[in-house]
C-alpha cells in the first residue's frame, strides 16, 4: 500500500517532466526503485541477510506491480490532462 500511494503522488509530480518518454520511463522505475528500497532497507541497517535473497523477486515483485499500476494509471491521466489544455 506504502509503495502505491507514494508512487502516485510521485507520478503527479513526474508529470511536469517535458519529454514523454522520460515520464513513462520514471512512471515504471519510481515504483522499481522504492519496492527494492523497501525490501532491503532492514539488510542494509543490519538485519540478517539469510533469508532476503530467496524471497527477493516476491518481495520487491509484487509491492512494484503494486506501485506500478497507480503511477501508469497517474501519468496516463495526467497525459490526457496536460493534451486537452494544449
Amino acid at each position: 500500500m506504502l509503495v502505491a500511494v507514494v508512487s502516485a503522488i510521485a507520478a503527479m509530480l513526474i508529470g511536469r517532466i517535458g519529454s514523454a518518454l522520460a515520464r513513462w520511463f520514471a512512471a515504471v522505475l519510481f515504483p522499481l526503485a522504492l519496492s527494492y528500497c523497501l525490501y532491503w532497507m532492514p539488510v542494509w541497517l543490519g538485519a540478517d541477510a539469510s533469508e532476503y535473497p530467496a524471497w527477493a523477486l516476491l518481495g520487491v515483485g509484487i509491492p512494484f506491480v503494486a506501485g506500478c499500476i497507480p503511477s501508469v494509471l497517474v501519468t496516463f491521466v495526467t497525459a490526457r490532462h496536460a493534451k486537452r489544455q494544449a
